[in-house]
């Protein structure tokens, strides 16, 4: 009995160390540091069973053995409990599957079946230049870290996404962003807007975008610049307002945020060193306007790496998901979101310190910066959402009014008050939104802002 009691203590020690060292691995080598305020509750933790662990070879032998016991069915109880919400949620995933095929199928030949490539392959036949999107934010991990493009390839014809049944195209900009080129020539902008790829209009084409929904209702000679990209997080959108807003002379900014991921792409941005200059140095710039002849032979260069490579993306792609998620069962993933996440985590404090950055930044020009909140269609079909957790959305919306920013909640403006908001989404299963969804998304602007 004796062997076995210290062979439990043994155990619980080495399982105690093993989950400091693992935790100290994903926050200060995966991470970098840039992740601590995360983490800091998991190194807590660890400690404390380290704690009770070296405790344990103090307990009688009996007492040691029913702790195990008692701990080793709790623990067998939250795996049956992880696995419960896992089963729920393919479930859900595979309801969602076919309501998204049954959309297709009643839409018939109106859906364009063909991949990006075959699109690409036939529209180049009339125009050499096109080409697929490639998203800036593809070089943030480069290791070259002379020049970060901020925008994408320019005065280009540039095939997007496909989530309406058609693939929207637009041509770029001077600066590689989804704008008509002239409106950088108007002497007064009445709106600029930035964000990820909901802010650039993905999957419509531009008129339906919420900037040209904003240039087509206002109606007005004053312009509407349009600095979203997708994959953009809080930092890239912080380093593109300083970059790009000088040129033009505006009174209002949109901050355009994402609930499902621009708090997740803050913790990949802050690993970027040039980024990081963005939020340490209020003097940093790259000078990206006079470098664009060099971005898009960058972002060329990309785009043609992309082209020739030969391997079955979609398998990799669904691989790489069945890996995500087993390891996220074994980490008790979604456990832990509706606990240890929701009770003891919060946004990273440098997102605050970016939103004080971008606020103190408009105002010196004269402008106002406004926050318009998106939320994501998994709040209004996947009856396991938990608002108040999973995204922080009471979290977020506090630090704006701390900030004493101006709030646009399109979940409380839009969403809540639509009798179908699953009709303002693609199919009523992607993630962007529809051409009604943008249209609606930017009336409720303009009506909170007016």
């Amino acid at each position: 009995m004796k062997k076995l009691s210290n062979f439990l203590s043994n155990l619980a020690l080495c399982f105690s160390i093993l989950l400091l060292s693992y935790i100290f691995y994903k926050s200060e080598i995966v991470y970098s540091g840039a992740k601590f305020h995360y983490y800091l509750k998991y190194y807590l933790f660890s400690l404390l069973l380290i704690i009770l662990a070296i405790f344990s070879y103090f307990l009688k032998k009996e007492i040691k053995v029913k702790i195990i016991l008692i701990l080793f069915s709790s623990l067998l109880g939250l795996y049956l409990v992880e696995g419960i919400l896992t089963v729920n949620h393919i479930f859900f995933k595979a309801k969602m599957e076919k309501t998204y095929r049954k959309e297709i199928k009643e839409m018939k030949s109106n859906y364009d079946t063909r991949t990006k490539l075959q699109v690409y392959e036939d529209l180049k036949r009339d125009d050499p230049k096109v080409t697929l999107y490639v998203s800036p934010t593809n070089f943030i991990d480069d290791s070259d870290q002379t020049i970060l493009p901020l925008s994408s390839i320019s005065n280009t014809k540039t095939i997007f996404c496909n989530e309406n049944g058609y693939y929207s195209i637009y041509q770029s900009d001077r600066y590689g962003f989804n704008n008509p080129d002239d409106e950088w020539d108007k002497e007064q902008i009445e709106f600029l807007l930035v964000g990820d790829s909901f802010t650039q209009g993905a999957c419509v084409n531009e008129p339906d975008t919420i900037g040209g929904n904003l240039r087509r209702i206002l109606r007005t000679k004053n312009g509407i610049i349009n600095l979203g990209h997708g994959g953009y997080g809080p930092l890239t959108e912080y380093a593109t307002l300083r970059e790009y807003m000088p040129l033009i002379n505006t009174k209002k900014v949109l901050w355009i945020y994402y609930e499902a991921n621009d708090l997740s792409n803050l913790s990949k941005e802050l690993k970027n060193e040039i980024l990081l200059n963005y939020l340490n140095d209020q003097h940093f710039t790259q000078n990206l306007k006079l470098k664009q002849d060099k971005i898009d032979t960058k972002l060329n260069e990309k785009f043609l790496e992309e082209l020739n490579l030969k391997l079955d993306r979609q398998l990799l792609e669904k691989q790489a998901v069945e890996e995500i998620n087993f390891l996220h069962f074994l980490k008790m993933y979604k456990i832990r979101k509706i606990t240890i996440e929701n009770f003891f985590s919060s946004p990273d404090p440098k997102f605050m310190k970016i939103l004080n950055l971008a606020k103190e930044f408009v105002e010196s020009s004269g402008a106002k910066l406004y926050f318009v909140y998106l939320p994501e269609s998994a709040r209004y079909k996947d009856k396991l959402f938990l608002q108040d957790t999973s995204r922080k959305y009471k979290k977020v919306i506090k630090i704006i009014e701390n900030l004493e920013i101006p709030i646009i909640d399109l979940n409380k403006d839009l969403f809540q008050k639509h009798n179908d908001p699953l009709s303002l989404f693609p199919l009523r299963a992607f993630n962007h939104y529809n051409e009604e969804g943008y249209r609606l998304a930017s009336e409720v602007i303009l009506n909170k802002i007016n």
